[in-house]
């Protein structure tokens, strides 16, 4: 596209934020090194539409809770017309405390609690069939369906129509073009509608119940609301865990020092998983900016795009020393991978304790395993980067 009038050529990069590397370990990577060698804390891409880049990691934290001047009503660039509000993922505070409500009630540390034998005996159900097998596309067999029917219990949906939900969160999140996303965001509106109308008549204690009965500001949701509130309960829950397994998977299988420590002692996995989630941020977000508005020297113009990729802060080496070194000794504090402010994902315990347990059962009974000869490792950017083939011998 052509540049805007008021963008300085100097801060004018060929990056982009979805995409920058094509295979999976080059991708962080790639990430480190462009913020290494951008001298400006703010600069403009050309690809997907024209937008701002924050570099540094400090920016990044900062205006991922920056609601008073930059909106989180977009996820994506370039924004998708027509884009329906997801619930709270889409919504700038005052509005978006009553939609958080409900998905925090039903994400309590009780809640997920009570779902940690359901997830170990799942874990450890997948690994016992796939260990005497001598390999496995892992993605398919594994870094999808252990979150996915995980969350598909959690929300009290057929186990079945977890491939189709899983491809239709693929494209919401990784499609290129934004009306394949907004086509992807309608097929989980037209699969939601019929679940929601029978909770709204015969709630349960799950989070779709709880969203489809919201109370908003003394009033009843709204069925518009209750789908853009639904939808994002389903594409968060169907997406990011499995993304994050996908990188830990490829990095363990490349580093056999690192999972033998594990090996040898599993009470290390984790801080272990700690150090994994700071070292494989997957998500980028974006945000609009509300008004004109001058930053980092910089002047931004209302309307426009700013993406703040998560790997731009847990990756930064002014915040983590050696940041693409893996140190199962590293004390790890704030991190992205997870959100920061009021967009928090209420998920991540529930995230971080599938990776800890999944590591834990796939360990014990497959401790020796390494990338498939001569196989490729392509990654798909987006809202949140995914390997997209892992086929894993041992």
């Amino acid at each position: 596209m052509s540049i805007p009038p008021h963008v300085p050529p100097d801060l004018v990069v060929d990056f982009d934020v979805y995409n920058p590397a094509a295979d999976a370990e080059r991708f962080h990577t790639a990430c480190v090194e462009f913020q290494r060698r951008t001298p400006h804390p703010m600069v403009w891409s050309p690809h997907h539409g024209g937008h701002w880049i924050a570099v540094r990691g400090a920016d990044v934290y900062e205006l991922y809770a920056d609601h008073e001047r930059f909106s989180s009503q977009h996820y994506f660039v370039p924004a998708a017309p027509g884009q329906m509000p997801l619930g709270a993922f889409t919504l700038d505070p005052p509005e978006h405390a009553p939609f958080r409500a409900f998905l925090s009630a039903g994400m309590s540390p009780k809640a997920i609690a009570a779902k940690t034998p359901f997830v170990r005996q799942l874990a450890i159900d997948l690994t016992q069939r796939l260990a005497a097998r001598g390999g496995c596309e892992f993605i398919a067999e594994f870094g999808d369906v252990l979150p996915l029917t995980v969350f598909l219990d959690l929300v009290e949906l057929p186990i079945a129509d977890r491939e189709r939900l899983g491809r239709l969160a693929d494209a919401a999140t990784r499609d290129p073009e934004p009306a394949g996303r907004v086509d992807a965001i309608n097929g989980i509106a037209a699969y939601l509608q019929p679940h929601l109308a029978a909770r709204r008549s015969r709630p349960g204690q799950d989070l779709l119940s709880r969203a489809v009965n919201a109370d908003i500001a003394g009033r009843p949701i709204r069925d518009a609301e209750a789908l853009g509130a639904a939808i994002h309960i389903l594409g968060a829950g169907l997406d990011t865990v499995s993304s994050l397994f996908s990188f830990v998977m490829l990095f363990l299988a490349r580093h056999p020092g690192h999972r033998r420590a594990l090996v040898d002692d599993p009470e290390l996995i984790p801080q272990a998983a700690s150090e994994l989630v700071r070292r494989f941020p997957v998500v980028t977000m974006v945000r609009e900016v509300r008004q004109d508005l001058e930053y980092r020297g910089v002047h931004l113009r209302k309307g426009e795009m700013v993406a703040i990729p998560s790997a731009f802060f847990n990756l930064d080496e002014s915040i983590y020393e050696r940041p693409l070194e893996v140190d199962w000794n590293r004390r790890v504090d704030k991190v992205l991978t997870f959100g920061n402010g009021v967009h928090r994902c209420p998920g991540a315990i529930l995230g971080r304790n599938e990776l800890v347990i999944g590591l834990r059962e796939w360990l014990e009974r497959i401790p020796d395993f390494d990338v498939a000869p001569g196989a490729r490792t392509p990654v798909a950017g987006g809202t949140v980067a995914k390997i997209l083939e892992l086929p894993l011998v041992w």
